[in-house]
């Protein structure tokens, strides 16, 4: 069991990080045979995010569903978007084949707004992840998996609802877009429009946006 779990979280990040640096993910993909996830996108809409950076969000979206088989029994997708607060562009349950996902991921549309990104994990974990919307039960052993795209500090509380997201078994990795690039005041601007960078996986990269909260509230 333990080597499958690692097989399921190695293959993750293996298609992450290539899918962000541009490389083909088929061997990659070769190593781990039959492996399934109920996956879940978390898209930033924020004003900040901008349109620019949205559209290459919704295409990084489309080029990571080519590394899975989606299907009812095997890969399913969720796309939740999140500015003010979060909604659901469709469910687990909603699509049935990659065309599909593909398709309703290329017709989300940007709204812009502020950074909630605690009511957006909250939202995908007591609404996305529920048999009622197409997670399948635990116990089947499928694994639960979130990823977060996001321009950088939310202007709400992230870390219990992530411990929160822990604690039901979903594993969410947080991907940098646009502001979340630049590396502080000081980074250069025109990092901006590099292709979106894996930040962090699990709590780890809520604790350091907490920490900078807080400190900035001093």
């Amino acid at each position: 069991m333990e080597l499958r779990l690692g097989c399921r979280i190695t293959l993750v990040l293996v298609i992450l990080a290539l899918t962000l640096s541009g490389e083909t993910v088929e061997a990659q993909r070769a190593g781990c045979k039959n492996v399934h996830y109920d996956l879940a996108f978390i898209l930033d809409t924020s004003s900040s995010v901008g349109r620019e950076n949205f559209e290459k969000i919704r295409q990084w979206v489309s080029n990571i569903v080519d590394s899975f088989d989606v299907a009812p029994d095997k890969t399913r997708v969720a796309v939740v978007r999140y500015s003010d607060m979060p909604t659901t562009e469709f469910t687990l349950s909603k699509h049935r084949s990659l065309e599909d996902v593909k398709r309703a991921a290329s017709e989300i549309v940007y709204r812009g707004g502020n950074t909630m990104t605690g009511d957006a994990i909250s939202y995908t974990t007591n609404n996305i992840f529920t048999e009622r919307n197409g997670a399948r039960p635990k116990a089947r052993g499928i694994q639960r998996v979130a990823i977060l795209l996001t321009d950088g500090l939310s202007q709400d509380y992230v870390l219990e609802p992530s411990k929160a997201a822990a604690a039901a078994g979903i594993r969410m990795f947080a991907v940098g877009i646009g502001e979340a690039l630049k590396g502080g005041a000081g980074g250069d601007r025109g990092r901006a429009k590099e292709r979106p960078r894996l930040l962090c996986d699990g709590l780890q990269c809520h604790r350091q946006d907490q920490r900078q909260a807080e400190e900035e509230a001093v």
